[in-house]
Parts: structure tokens; C-alpha cells; sequence
């Protein structure tokens, strides 16, 4: 599930340029103004946050912000799909789908070319699902190289398209990486450094 403290925090991973009231803030995360207040007090006392303007505040460290939002970061519990598609034809299936993002390594992949991967990792929308993975073959209790995560709608914030398929922003994608573990971490690592958000 993604929290209002998540939701913020990927509003300035994704708008990193952007300087922000907490009203916005507030709007923008569906949340009071005042639990905006608490978080932007404790980024801004983290060195997270700067306050160049008055009454708004602007992304100082990237790198700090994606590390408390990773460590704060749980994956939902993905439908495995069995499916006798190939995974180029179901990734283009997914990428057709409104409501879906490519996320994880097959996201980083497309953006990166850094390990190749077996596995097709991507939210959907909860209205949708059931209907993508028909389409896609039918649910299994078992492991399957096709993942589909049930998204709340914040996923798709500053998503975009990369070889004419949905993928999640860059931010979301790196904090996922590093959320599942295993080898995450270490593409995410990479894809942070390729756009710019780790320092090297």
C-alpha cells in the first residue's frame, strides 16, 4: 500500500525541479496539510528539503530521499500469470492496456539495457486486472515470469513511455528495485546513476 509519506515523497523525486507550497503538496498526496507540515519539517531538518522561497520548499538531496522512501517502500503481493505468449507479445499486450506501467527490471531494462531479464513486472490498475490477465492466459499459485502488481493510481505519477511501452517514473522504479531485494538494489543503483539521481 502506498502511504500519504510515500506519495509525497515521490512527488519530489518525480518533480525534482519543481519548488512546492504545502497546500500543493497536501493536495497533490490526498492528505491534511498539517501531516504535510510533519513530513516537509522532518526532510527539511534531514537535509532533504531546502526552503530557498518563502512558504515553499525545493528537493536538496535526491540521493537521502530515495533511501527513506525505499526503506519505507512494500511491493503489493503481485498475480502471477501463466501465460503461452512470448514475453515481447504480452509486453506489448500490457503496454496496449490503459491503466498499466511497466515497473522493476523489465522497466529498468528498457531504460538502461543493464541484465537483461526473463521476468515482466508491471502494475495494474485493480478495475483492470482481472481482464489483463485473461488476456494474458490465467492466474497461477506459482511463481511465472509475468507479474502483475495491483497499483493505487500514485504508481503512475510522472510515468512515461520508452520504446513505445507505459513505464513507470525513474524514482519509483529505482525505489521498487531496491524495496524487492536480490539483485534490485543493484539495478537500481545503476539506474539511479544513469539519471542523474546518485551521485557517483
Amino acid at each position: 500500500m502506498t502511504t500519504a509519506r510515500e506519495r509525497i515523497y515521490g512527488l519530489f523525486l518525480t518533480h525534482p525541479k519543481d519548488a512546492w507550497t504545502q497546500k500543493d503538496l497536501a493536495a497533490r498526496a490526498a492528505c491534511s496539510r498539517g501531516y504535510v507540515s510533519r513530513v516537509v519539517d522532518d526532510l527539511t531538518t534531514g537535509g532533504v528539503l531546502g526552503r530557498p522561497y518563502k512558504n515553499r520548499v525545493v528537493l536538496a538531496g535526491p540521493a537521502k530521499l530515495l533511501t527513506l522512501w525505499a526503506s519505507r517502500r512494500s511491493l503489493p503481493r503481485p498475480v502471477y500469470v501463466a501465460s503461452s505468449l512470448r514475453l515481447e507479445d504480452a509486453e506489448a499486450l500490457i503496454g496496449r492496456t490503459q491503466g498499466t506501467a511497466l515497473t522493476l527490471f523489465r522497466a529498468a531494462w528498457h531504460r538502461t539495457k543493464f541484465m537483461a531479464t526473463s521476468t515482466l513486472e508491471a502494475y495494474a490498475l485493480p478495475d483492470g486486472l482481472p481482464g489483463l490477465v485473461a488476456r494474458l492466459g490465467s492466474a497461477s499459485p506459482e511463481p511465472t515470469s509475468i507479474l502483475l502488481y495491483p497499483a493505487e493510481g500514485a504508481e503512475f505519477e510522472a510515468a512515461n513511455v520508452v520504446d513505445e511501452l507505459p513505464l513507470v517514473s525513474v524514482p519509483q522504479n529505482v525505489v521498487d528495485l531496491i524495496a524487492l531485494g536480490g539483485q534490485g538494489p543493484r539495478v537500481a543503483l545503476h539506474l539511479a546513476r544513469a539519471h542523474g539521481l546518485w551521485e557517483a
